[in-house]
C-alpha cells in the first residue's frame, strides 16, 4: 500500500455536532423531528411496570439535544420492576442500529435519509430492544415521595457519508460530543498521574504474585523512595500519585501504614502532589501485595454464573457495595487521600437470586459501581478515580461520567508492528487503542490516559532513543498521561541524560496544559494506526491551533492536508505554520509567502517519527524569515549570513522570504571552521526566486548516516523497487538504528543584488514532489523465494572493544508486517555471511522483529547488504 495519505473529501470538522430536534408525542405514537425527516414510534414514550398504581409526570429540556425527564410517585408503596422509554415500535426509518457491547447496550441509531436519531439512556448500563429502551430497577416507590427515574436523551445529526467501520463519522462524533456535554465536567484541564509500582523480581506461583524486596516501594516497605518519587512529580508537573499499599492490604495492626501514608499525603501536598492508594473492587485485595494472603469469606456476596460458579464480590449485592464503598470513604477522608485506583474489575453477569436483583443481572452491579464512584468524587472537588485493568471496556462511553480518567488494559500488546523497543511499542498499542476506542465506543479523546510504562530494559533499542517518540505520539491524541517507572528509567539511563529527559516532560506536559482549550477535542483527520498508516491529529479552534503528524513505521511517508475544516479551521484566510517539534522553524512545506485557506500541504514525516505543527494567522514578517531549518540571521555587509545545524551529509530544502524589494545575487556556504583537518565542502544550489522568495537546497557537510533502507534490487530479475510495497511483500525495507552522526554547523552567506530583476528574470519556485513507489504489477510475485539486496554507507562505525554496549549498538532492523511468513532467512554484507536475529517481544513471545547487529561485524563505508528470504507456504 502506499505509504501516503491525502486529506480531502473527508469530514467536515466545522459542521455542528447536532441538528435541532423535536419531540412530537399523540395518544399512540410519539414522533421525532429532525433535518427535514421523521422517524415515529408506535407506542407510548414510556412504560412503568410496577405492583402497585403508580402516577408518572414527565418533562422535557432543550439543548443540543434533548432531555427526557421522568418522575414517579405512588399513592401507597410500589415495587418498581421495569421502566421503559420509547416503549413500542419504531417505523419509518431507513436503518436501524443498536450500539452494545457485550454485556449491556448503549445507544439506539435510526437513519433516515440524510439524518441519524440517536436515543440513549443516561447512564452506564441499559437494554434496548425491539419494544424499548430499559432497565430494571427493583426498587421500592415510597408513598407520596418523588421517585426519579434515569433521564434518556435524544439528538440527531447529519450524516456525513464518511463511514468508520459501521458508523458515520457524524454519528461518532456526536454522540462523543453528547458524552461530553451531558453532564458537568469534573477536570478542565490536563489529568497527569504515576504510580509506584515497580514490576522487577516478580514471583508468581500458587496464586499469589510475590515482589521481591528489591526496588519495591510501598507504604510498607520503603516509605522513603515513594519520597522520592513525589519530587520527581513535582519536579516535572505531574499532579498525582497512587501508592501501594491499598488499605484492604494493610497489616491488622494499621499503625505503621496509616502514619506512613498521612505523613506522604502531608509532603505531596507540600510540594502540590495529590496522594491516593488502590483497591480491587472484585476482590479487595491486591494480589502483588495481600502479604497474608487473605481474602474475605462472605462466598454469599460473590457473583454466580448461569452454570453456578462463583465469580467476583457482586456490587449488586447492597451489602457488600455498602460495605465496599463505606469503608473507602472512611479511609480516603481520613487521610486526606484525593485519588484512588481501581483495578481488576470483572463484572460479568450474576443469577444469585439472594441477591435481591434480576437472574443475569449487570445493572445493579454497576449501580453499586456508580454510587461508589459518586461517593469517592464527593470527598473533594478535586479528586481523582483512575481506573485499569479489568472489564471496564464493557461500560464505555458513558461510565466517563463517573470515572472520567480512563486507562483500559494494562501494557499488553494488541496488534503486531515491527519494532525493536518495548516502550515504542506499547506507546503504539495504546495510542491505536485510544484511537479504535474512540470510534467504536465514542469514547472521547480528553478522557484518556496514555500510561507511558518504563517497565522494559532489555529492548534491542534503548529506550532513550524513542522516549521523545513515544512521549508525543500519546500526546498528540490526549492530554492526559501517567507514567509508570519513571524513576526507574531516570535512575537506569546515564546522568548526563537525566536532565535533558526531565526538561523534555516538564516542556511537553506544561505545552498541553497552556494549550488545553485545544487539547480538549481531538479531530482524527488521517489514517487510524496501523503498519503502513500516516496518521494526523488537529487540535484546531476557528484561526489556530496544532497538527500532530505520527509515523509508528520503520519507513517514511508523508500527509497533505488543507487548510479547512477537514482540519477543524473554521475562520481566517492567510496563515503561517511552524514546526515546534523536533525542530522549531517555519515550515518549509507552506505556501509562500503565507499559506492560504485551502492551500494543500504536504508534509514528509521520517520514520518512527513525530511532527507537531502550529497553524496561526499569517503575520508580515521583519526581517529576512527562514523556512526549513531553525537559523540565527546576521546581517552583512552584502546581505546576510545564515548559522544553521543540521546532521552531516542531509539536504536541507530552504525557503527564504525575504524583506520587499530584496533578491538574492548569490549564494555560497562553508561548514563552521574548527580545524582544517575537520573542515569539509559544503554545497548549496539557489534553485529559484520569485520577488522577494527564494528555494535553495543545502547539503551538510560529510557523509549522512544511513537510516530508512527503502529502494532495492530484487533478484534474479534485477528489478529495482521501492518497498514497502505490502500488497505484493510482507517485507518492508529496513531501517538503520545506531548509526553514528554527528551534528554540524554552516554558515550560509547570501550575498543580494544590488539592481532589480525584469520579469523575464523571474524563476519558477519547485514543489516538493511525492515519490510513488515503483509497481510490481508486471513481476511474479507469488515465487517462495526472493533475494533483495541494497547498498549504503557507514560514516562511522565503532570498533568492537570501543562500543558502548548491547543497548547502543548499530543494528538493522529487517521489517515484516508479518514475520511468521518468513520460512528461512539469512543475510551477507559485503559478501560475508551475517547472523540474522530474532527480538522476541517482552508481553507477547510469539512475536519478534528480525535484525543484524553492525557493531563489530563491519568496518565503515560502503555497505552491500543482501537478503535472501524463502517464505512459508
Amino acid at each position: 500500500m502506499p505509504h501516503s495519505v491525502t486529506i480531502t473529501n473527508l469530514f467536515n470538522w466545522n459542521l455542528p455536532r447536532f441538528v435541532p430536534i423535536k419531540l412530537e408525542v399523540l395518544t399512540d405514537e410519539v414522533r421525532l423531528h429532525a433535518g427535514g425527516e421523521t422517524v415515529v414510534l408506535q407506542g407510548s414514550l414510556f412504560n412503568i411496570d410496577s405492583d402497585q398504581e403508580i402516577t408518572p409526570a414527565w418533562k422535557i429540556e432543550e439543548y443540543d439535544f434533548s432531555i427526557l425527564f421522568l418522575e414517579l410517585k405512588a399513592t401507597e408503596s410500589a415495587f418498581l420492576k421495569k421502566v421503559t422509554w420509547f416503549s413500542g415500535t419504531w417505523e419509518a426509518y431507513d436503518t436501524r442500529l443498536v450500539h452494545a457491547t457485550e454485556l449491556q447496550d448503549n445507544f439506539l441509531f435510526l437513519r433516515k435519509g440524510n439524518v441519524s436519531f440517536f436515543l440513549s439512556l443516561d447512564f452506564p448500563s441499559s437494554k434496548i430492544s425491539e419494544k424499548g429502551i430499559y432497565y430494571e430497577p427493583w426498587d421500592e416507590v415510597p408513598v407520596q415521595t418523588a421517585y426519579h427515574c434515569h433521564t434518556l436523551t435524544t439528538g440527531a445529526c447529519m450524516l456525513s457519508g464518511h463511514m468508520v467501520g459501521d458508523y458515520d463519522r457524524a454519528e461518532i462524533e456526536a454522540v462523543s460530543a453528547y458524552i461530553e456535554q451531558r453532564f458537568p465536567l469534573r477536570f478542565n484541564r490536563p489529568v497527569n498521574s504515576t504510580t509506584c509500582i515497580t514490576n522487577r523480581m516478580t514471583d508468581v506461583r500458587e496464586g499469589r504474585i510475590f515482589y521481591s524486596m528489591y526496588d519495591n516501594p510501598t507504604l510498607l516497605l520503603s516509605p522513603e523512595v515513594l519520597e522520592q518519587e513525589i519530587d520527581l512529580c513535582a519536579e516535572v508537573g505531574i499532579e498525582y500519585y497512587q501508592v501501594f499499599e491499598g488499605v484492604f492490604d494493610w497489616p491488622e495492626d494499621d499503625t505503621k501504614s496509616g502514619e506512613a501514608l498521612r505523613k506522604l499525603v502531608e509532603y505531596g501536598a507540600q510540594r502540590g502532589v495529590r496522594v491516593g492508594d488502590y483497591v480491587h473492587p472484585g476482590e479487595l485485595y491486591c494480589p502483588h501485595y495481600n502479604y497474608e494472603q487473605r481474602q474475605l469469606d462472605r462466598p454469599e456476596w460473590r457473583q454466580l454464573d448461569a452454570h453456578g460458579n462463583r465469580g467476583q464480590l457482586c456490587l449488586g449485592h447492597k451489602d457488600y457495595a455498602e460495605f465496599l464503598r463505606d469503608k473507602l470513604v472512611a479511609h480516603n477522608r481520613k487521610y486526606n487521600e484525593q485519588m484512588i485506583c481501581l483495578d481488576m474489575l470483572s463484572i460479568q453477569p450474576c443469577y444469585n437470586t439472594s441477591h435481591h436483583h434480576p437472574e443475569g443481572d449487570v445493572y445493579h452491579q454497576i449501580r453499586g459501581l456508580v454510587d461508589l464512584l459518586v461517593a469517592l468524587a464527593g470527598i473533594h472537588p478535586e479528586y481523582l478515580i483512575w481506573t485499569n485493568s479489568g472489564n471496564w471496556l464493557e461500560f464505555m462511553p458513558k461510565l466517563v461520567w463517573y470515572n472520567p480518567n480512563i486507562y483500559l488494559t494494562d501494557p499488553h500488546v494488541r496488534e503486531y508492528t515491527p519494532n525493536l523497543n518495548m516502550l515504542k511499542l506499547m506507546g503504539d498499542t495504546r495510542r491505536e487503542q485510544m484511537v479504535t476506542f474512540h470510534n467504536t465506543y465514542m469514547v472521547p479523546y480528553r478522557f484518556y490516559t496514555n500510561c507511558e510504562y518504563y517497565y522494559s530494559r532489555r529492548s534491542r533499542i534503548h529506550d532513550l532513543h524513542v522516549f521523545e517518540y513515544s512521549l508525543l505520539q500519546g500526546l498528540a491524541v490526549t492530554p492526559n498521561i501517567c507514567l509508570g517507572e519513571w524513576r526507574t528509567f531516570l535512575e537506569r539511563i546515564p546522568s548526563s541524560k537525566r536532565d535533558e529527559c526531565v526538561a523534555f516532560m516538564k516542556k511537553w506536559l506544561g505545552f498541553i496544559k497552556e494549550n488545553f482549550d485545544l487539547w480538549q477535542h481531538t479531530k482524527q483527520v488521517g489514517d487510524s494506526p496501523s503498519i503502513g498508516a500516516m496518521e494526523a491529529y488537529s487540535h484546531m479552534d476557528k484561526d489556530h491551533g496544532f497538527i500532530c503528524l505520527v509515523n509508528q513505521n520503520p519507513f517514511p511517508g508523508s500527509v497533505t492536508f488543507q487548510l479547512n475544516g477537514t482540519i477543524g479551521l473554521e475562520e481566517g484566510k492567510q496563515f503561517d505554520l511552524f514546526e515546534i517539534y523536533p525542530q522549531e522553524c517555519p515550515l518549509v512545506e507552506q505556501s509562500l509567502p503565507y499559506a492560504a485557506s485551502e492551500d494543500s500541504i504536504t508534509c514528509s514525516i521520517p520514520p518512527q517519527s513525530v511532527r507537531f505543527i502550529e497553524i496561526k494567522p499569517a503575520a508580515k514578517p521583519e526581517q529576512l524569515k527562514v523556512f526549513g531549518l531553525p537559523a540565527k540571521v546576521e546581517r552583512t555587509e552584502q546581505g546576510y549570513r545564515l548559522i544553521m545545524k543540521k546532521a552531516q551529509g542531509e539536504i536541507a530544502p530552504l525557503r527564504l522570504l525575504l524583506p520587499d524589494g530584496e533578491q538574492i545575487d548569490r549564494v555560497t556556504a562553508q561548514h563552521a571552521p574548527t580545524v582544517r583537518m575537520f573542515t569539509f565542502p559544503v554545497f548549496t544550489q539557489l534553485k529559484g526566486q520569485i520577488g522577494n522568495i527564494a528555494s535553495l537546497d543545502v547539503t551538510f557537510p560529510r557523509i549522512k548516516a544511513p537510516r530508512e533502507l527503502t529502494h532495492w534490487t530484487l533478484q534474479p530479475d534485477n528489478k529495482e523497487i521501492v518497498l514497502p510495497q505490502q500488497d505484493n511483500f510482507p517485507f518492508l525495507g529496513a531501517l538503520v538504528s545506531g548509526a553514528y552522526s554527528e551534528t554540524t554547523e554552516v554558515w550560509l552567506d547570501i550575498v543580494l543584488e544590488t539592481g532589480n530583476r525584469t520579469d523575464d528574470q523571474q524563476e519558477v519556485i519547485p514543489d516538493f514532489p511525492v515519490l510513488p513507489a515503483k509497481s510490481l504489477n508486471n513481476l511474479i510475485t507469488n515465487s517462495r523465494k526472493h533475494t533483495f539486496e541494497t547498498v549504503f554507507e557507514l560514516p562511522f562505525i565503532e570498533w568492537d572493544a570501543f562500543a558502548q554496549g548491547y543497548d547502543d549498538d548499530a543494528l538493522i532492523e529487517l521489517s515484516f508486517n508479518n514475520p511468521t511468513q518468513v520460512g528461512k532467512i539469512s543475510a551477507t554484507i559485503n559478501e560475508e555471511t551475517v547472523e540474522v536475529r530474532r527480538y522476541f517481544y517482552a508481553t507477547k513471545k510469539e512475536w519478534y522483529s528480525f535484525y543484524i547487529v553492525l557493531t563489530g561485524k563491519v568496518k565503515l563505508g560502503m555497505i552491500k547488504l543482501v537478503v535472501e528470504i524463502e517464505w512459508n507456504a
